[in-house]
């Protein structure tokens, strides 16, 4: 059995800190293409932002599906490089990361 192909999606959300101060956090997970029809980007991303001290409500903005400048605007807020211009596609295990602003 082949393992699946996989493929990083990123994903800005908006939340509260746990003083109730708004924040942005840029998460980029990788999921397989099958996972990511079904939504479970968005477990993992607000499982990573939970686990950074995040509370809900959530809300997200894939790459994909947002206004142009947004990821841009949210990596420069965070000081963070900007984005590769190419997606990433691994063949391997599941793998996230929360970047998330401590401002």
């Amino acid at each position: 059995m082949s393992a699946a192909n996989q493929r990083s999606i990123s994903i800005v959300s908006a939340g509260m800190r746990s003083d109730g101060s708004p924040a942005f956090a840029l998460t980029e997970v990788i999921v397989t293409d099958e996972e990511a029809e079904n939504g479970i980007q968005y477990y993992l991303v607000e499982a990573e932002l939970l686990k950074r001290g995040f509370e809900e409500p959530f809300v997200h903005f894939p790459a994909q599906e947002s206004p142009a400048f947004l990821h841009d605007a949210v990596r420069q807020h965070l000081d963070l490089p900007p984005a590769v211009a190419e997606p990433i596609i691994h063949a391997s295990t599941e793998k996230s990361t929360c970047l998330a602003s401590s401002k």
